[in-house]
């Protein structure tokens, strides 16, 4: 797996295509901004190179949904798509996601919630990858 993060509209998408010579037009980019990616369960891609672009709104989502025990259902998530690049040599996922940690701390605790959230799953997708970027002005810095 390869996870992908920095700033918002910092390039992170474009640098995923150059790199993989993909496109958000092809089978298995999820655009999470603007619709739902399979759930872990129904993960059924036909295509080796899977990308899941917005892991900030899934937990958004996940934050929403669940009082308790959210990190738990994202780690679900994330095991479930390790296993399925692990079923068939060759298959590669790639998660994007926006740092969503820095700046000014929300004052709404739903909010705050997202945010402390996103960190805490993206510190455990950063762990579970074998590459680690950071997308800033459109360049890439190599974290693992």
């Amino acid at each position: 797996m390869h996870f992908v993060t920095g700033g918002a509209f910092h390039g992170k998408a474009k640098w995923v295509m150059d790199t993989y010579s993909a496109s958000r037009k092809m089978e298995g980019w999820c655009n999470l901004y603007d619709a739902v990616c399979p759930e872990a369960e129904e993960f059924k891609f036909k295509t080796s190179l899977v990308v899941i672009e917005g892991m900030e709104q899934l937990v958004k989502k996940v934050v929403q949904e669940n009082e308790k025990g959210t990190r738990e259902v994202l780690k679900k998530n994330l095991q479930a798509w390790l296993k399925w690049e692990s079923e068939v040599p060759g298959r590669q996922l790639v998660l994007i996601g926006t740092d969503i940690g820095k700046g000014i701390v929300p004052m709404e605790e739903e909010n705050r919630r997202w945010r402390d959230v996103s960190g805490w799953f993206f510190q455990d997708a950063a762990m579970a990858a074998e590459k680690v970027h950071v997308v800033w002005y459109g360049m890439e810095q190599t974290i693992k």
